[in-house]
């Protein structure tokens, strides 16, 4: 393994610590041993979802996630990188930035990218503070359609925080350390 994705890696283990200490709504953990390019993570938050017959409701959640860096992540001259490095892995989530599971980051998504900017564009399509209801500019059309035909369901959803208030977060630290 190439020395400075080693340590990308290393430096993105720590920053998955660090992340899911913060957030009250983000579990983040390794897939492999360390230092690992893989991601399970979970956002604890209700989401939008397609049934069978085309209908769509408000599912509790979570939403079940994966990121992956490939080992050319770095440098990657891959015009598709920003399909290739997060997934949604919760069944019928809808969203137009995701089929079959894969998550559109963007076209000016960019190699080298780290964790947190992965994790906070992620977040951001999870709680559909990311999204367009036009198709020329989604991944998945029909979710655009639906979306747009289901107005008041986006309105029910909740937009937590990723991130715990800094004052909350030492307010715990006080108490459990």
């Amino acid at each position: 393994m190439d020395e400075i994705f080693l340590r990308f890696l290393q430096n993105t283990a720590a920053e998955a610590a660090a992340l899911g200490a913060r957030s009250d709504i983000l579990q983040l953990e390794a897939r492999d041993p360390f230092p690992s390019p893989r991601f399970d993570c979970t956002f604890h938050v209700p989401y939008l979802r397609r049934l069978a017959q085309g209908t769509v409701e408000i599912d509790p959640g979570p939403v079940e996630g994966f990121i992956r860096f490939p080992e050319d992540y770095l440098w990657s001259t891959d015009p598709a990188l920003y399909l290739n490095v997060a997934a949604v892995l919760s069944p019928d989530f809808l969203h137009p930035n995701v089929q079959a599971g894969a998550v559109c980051l963007g076209v000016g998504f960019a190699p080298w990218t780290p964790l947190t900017g992965v994790v906070w564009q992620l977040f951001q399509i999870v709680t559909y503070r990311n999204y367009t209801v036009y198709e020329r500019n989604a991944l998945n059309p029909l979710a655009c359609r639906l979306v747009r035909a289901h107005p008041g369901l986006l309105e029910q959803l909740p937009q937590p925080r990723l991130y715990r208030p800094r004052h909350a977060a030492r307010s715990m630290e006080a108490t459990t350390g």
